[in-house]
């Protein structure tokens, strides 16, 4: 439920630990006869071994059957009535969810406990075969035969050294998915997937009462579990470095440039988004109007940061239009890195961040995702204190987030930028078409 005190918008969630350690989110909201079921386990591809990279994804693809569900779940949810269902693994976690008419709530929550308890007993080696190949084509569709993929793993392995998880992306490498084995398959589910390490959030038309009794029902005999340990190696900056890739595939050539970043909730998050959003705003943006609209140079440019628990990403890449000199190109982009934005860019980024945070309240999907994204990065002390102020104010981020975007100055964007974005720890990349002539890298 969205509560909004002298303006704030609060998520008003109820919040309990079942014995087994299942953490419990619910989220009334009864204008909708809708309930989503969102299960995040923490188990993404930085819990990977360095000889099973890929294995976070590939365990998603086979997380659709157990024991007492034969028929892929999807087809179950369909016949229910289901509007949406859909999973997903990033570094941090693999998320599943369904949004079902709340009269069937009692089947989602079925399907989920028993891909949690029963997962292992209805898994064979001819489903772990089929996955393999579904997973090793998806990185050839929308890894490597695509414009720029190439780049992607570029970066990747010049900002995080030989055996950092980052190294490797979630997809993983062709070998290691081939040679996942079905000892490891349980060896996975049976570290990451027991029920203290996952989050199940209810949102939408949710009675907490019948929640409860279904609770009890679909998880209440599940004996007590403990929450695995998961890696955090220490990261350093990276040394500059400059690359040039041949791709075959894209159509224009592309400066890419990359720095390391902060951690998922650092102070400095915020005014780093803020300024990447400001550099390329259409019309308003520094980069976008000096390389697209003064000069240009530039077909697109494009700035984002990405936050996870183990590191941050800076990136700012820019399409050349065809014959543009990169030169001129690379000299704006060090004069505009160098420098912040003044108050009323930092207002204008910070307006449309607020504008599309409230707009993700008004479905029951995206509000779930926002309270386990809270519960992920903000709630692990939470833990054991049901019903206290703290475990639910860690929960309930929204405010105190808005506030921190809020609050970002020309100062606060300076002081992020020098700590972050400086030449000597910066990668680039230049992609060039492969039947073009090469850059000047």
């Amino acid at each position: 439920m969205i509560r909004f005190e002298r303006g704030e918008p609060h998520l008003d969630v109820e919040r309990r630990t079942l014995p087994c350690g299942l953490d419990v989110i619910i989220d009334r909201d009864h204008s909708v006869p809708q309930a989503c079921v969102s299960v995040w386990y923490r188990a993404g591809s930085s819990d990977e071994r360095a000889d099973l990279t890929g294995f976070a994804h590939l365990f998603e693809h086979l997380f659709k059957n157990s024991l007492h569900i034969p028929a892929h779940h999807y087809d179950i949810l369909r016949r229910a009535g289901s509007s949406e269902a859909n999973a997903s693994t990033s570094s941090d976690r693999t998320a599943y969810h369904e949004v079902v008419p709340s009269n069937e709530l009692a089947l989602a929550l079925w399907l989920e406990s028993d891909r949690m308890g029963y997962f292992w007993p209805g898994m064979t080696a001819e489903r772990l075969a089929v996955q393999q190949s579904v997973v090793r084509a998806e990185r050839r569709q929308r890894y490597e035969n695509v414009p720029y993929g190439e780049e992607r793993f570029a970066i990747a392995a010049a900002i995080y050294p030989e055996g950092h998880p980052h190294r490797h992306l979630t997809i993983g490498l062709h070998d290691h998915i081939q040679g996942a084995t079905m000892a490891d398959v349980e060896a996975w589910y049976r570290t990451w997937y027991v029920p203290a390490n996952a989050t199940l959030v209810l949102a939408g038309d949710i009675d907490p009462g019948e929640a409860d009794a279904l609770l009890a029902r679909y998880f209440g005999s599940f004996p007590a579990s403990t929450r695995p340990a998961r890696p955090d190696p220490q990261l350093a900056p990276p040394a500059a470095q400059t690359i040039e890739v041949r791709d075959g595939f894209a159509a224009l050539t592309r400066i890419h440039r990359a720095w390391l970043g902060p951690r998922a909730f650092d102070p400095d998050e915020p005014p780093l988004d803020l300024l990447t959003q400001a550099w390329c705003a259409v019309g308003t943006g520094a980069l976008w109007r000096r390389l697209v609209y003064e000069t240009q140079l530039a077909q697109r440019v494009s700035a984002w940061t990405i936050n996870s628990r183990l590191s941050g990403e800076i990136h700012v890449a820019v399409d050349l239009r065809t014959g543009s000199d990169p030169a001129a190109v690379r000299a704006i982009l060090d004069e505009e890195c160098a420098r912040g934005i003044d108050e009323a860019a930092i207002t204008r980024a910070a307006t449309r961040r607020e504008a599309a945070a409230i707009w993700g309240l008004s479905g029951v999907t995206r509000r779930a995702g926002l309270v386990q994204r809270y519960a992920l990065y903000m709630g692990e002390s939470a833990r054991g204190k049901e019903g206290s102020a703290r475990g639910k104010d860690e929960i309930d981020g929204l405010a105190a987030e808005l506030a921190a975007y809020r609050a970002v100055t020309p100062a606060s964007v300076d002081a992020a930028l020098a700590r972050w974005i400086a030449p000597a720890h910066m990668i680039e990349v230049t992609t060039v078409p492969a039947t073009g002539p090469a850059s000047a890298a």
